[in-house]
């Protein structure tokens, strides 16, 4: 027997009872309308939630004690999509239980579900990076379109940013993002860092590749953003800052996630009609925009394994994603999806990634280096935060880091 695409062998499975830690309030309350009434419905097996708890340090903590005492529920995690190489001996192997649609996820986003050899993991929603940009602004300056690459951002942010300034608005900036010494520098450092062509920080066969001459150029050009185009205080950024300064008028351009896109149309008046969403510019070797997002994972100390991972491949599959999308603006990670006329039509941000930014998509190296992946991030964004301080130049910082990562027994240094 089958329903909604989920086998379900025999007799509806009344009785049996799944719980979904992780997941936050208002996410949970989208569920039912998205595809979660259908499924209980019609498999007769019903759906708890336990919301998020803490920080996402204090989740990950919560979730390996939780693990590692082989407690039966939750049934369901949400994970960051950083967390399966630290929590892949503790979840089950989807793989006997995927569909056609699972084969057809972006192959980065499976492969990082994927740790030795067994998928543990399935998105739930994604997000990329992307470019925000003053429409207004740019019509102004005489610009027909965005800046293609890094070299024209700086070009255009400049001359923007000196028009405004002498036209009375003195707190202008040209371009924001997040610089302040944690995650979010990773992921922004990252793109610039592979679309140079310096790697992953961290390559799939162990090799620390960060410390290369691409990559000194890539870091090198950030640091003269700091200052010139972008405000000192930008390495105090996080999300929020730099969301805000664009908000509030004060900026050209602004590296932020897809997942803001909607929101920002909705509720910002100071810029409402004046500002577009584009791909991230291009270096040298092509466009880089680094990925985020959140996971499912079933237990496997669950004693409903079967109906937990029916659960995960519906929750992750193309009738629900393309629910989720059209609703809730977010961009689904099935490749056929980016060919549906009604996803194309309800998200401008997936017209986007299907022209320019779905070859690009880039993952920090978290399934590689496992359960050490946060003290590599560490070390990564404070190796950066110091290099666009001028506390170093990018040549003496990835020594430093490359020297620290190998520390750290990550891999092998090609130096």
């Amino acid at each position: 027997m089958e329903v909604c695409g989920v086998s379900v062998p025999g007799a509806l499975r009344r009785g049996i009872s799944l719980t979904v830690a992780g997941l936050p309030y208002q996410l949970s309350e989208r569920l039912p309308r998205e595809g979660l009434d259908a499924f209980q419905k019609e498999t007769g097996i019903q759906v708890e939630f336990v919301p998020s708890w803490g920080t996402s340090a204090d989740q990950l903590a919560l979730i390996l004690g939780t693990l590692k005492r082989h407690y039966p529920t939750p049934d369901v995690y949400l994970i960051d999509m950083i967390w399966p190489g630290t929590l892949h001996r503790d979840l089950l192997d989807l793989t006997p239980y995927l569909r056609e649609d699972s084969h057809d996820e972006l192959p980065e986003l499976l492969k990082n579900s994927t740790v030795d050899g067994r998928i543990v993991s399935l998105p739930f929603y994604v997000n990329t990076g992307l470019l925000y940009y003053r429409s207004d602004l740019l019509r102004k300056y005489g610009y027909r379109h965005p800046p293609a690459t890094w070299k024209e951002l700086r070009a255009m942010a400049a001359r923007i940013q000196h028009g405004e300034r002498a036209a009375g608005h003195r707190g202008f900036w040209g371009y924001v993002w997040q610089g302040n010494a944690y995650e979010g520098l990773t992921c922004n450092a990252l793109e610039w860092q592979a679309s140079f062509g310096g790697g992953r920080i961290i390559e799939d066969d162990g090799t620390i590749s960060v410390n290369n001459p691409h990559t000194v150029e890539a870091f090198g050009e950030a640091a003269a953003w700091v200052g010139s185009i972008s405000p000192p205080s930008v390495l105090t950024y996080t999300e929020a800052d730099s969301l805000n300064t664009f908000r509030s008028g004060n900026a050209a351009f602004l590296r932020y996630w897809s997942s803001g896109f909607r929101s920002i149309r909705k509720v910002d008046p100071a810029i409402e009609g004046r500002f577009k969403v584009t791909a991230l510019p291009a270096g040298p070797r092509g466009r880089a925009q680094t990925t985020g997002g959140f996971e499912f994972a079933v237990s496997r100390y669950s004693v409903h394994q079967r109906e937990a991972a029916d659960l995960v491949v519906y929750l992750a599959g193309s009738q629900v994603q393309k629910s989720r999308a059209i609703q809730e603006g977010y961009l689904p990670t099935i490749r056929r999806l980016y060919r549906d006329p009604d996803i194309l039509e309800a998200v401008p941000e997936a017209r986007i990634v299907k022209r320019d930014g779905l070859n690009g998509w880039v993952l920090r190296p978290s399934t590689i280096a496992g359960q050490k992946y946060a003290a590599a991030s560490k070390s990564y964004y404070q190796a950066v935060h110091r290099i666009l301080s001028r506390q170093c130049s990018p040549q003496e910082g990835l020594i430093d880091l490359e020297k620290e990562l190998v520390g750290l027994r990550l891999g092998n240094s090609p130096h």
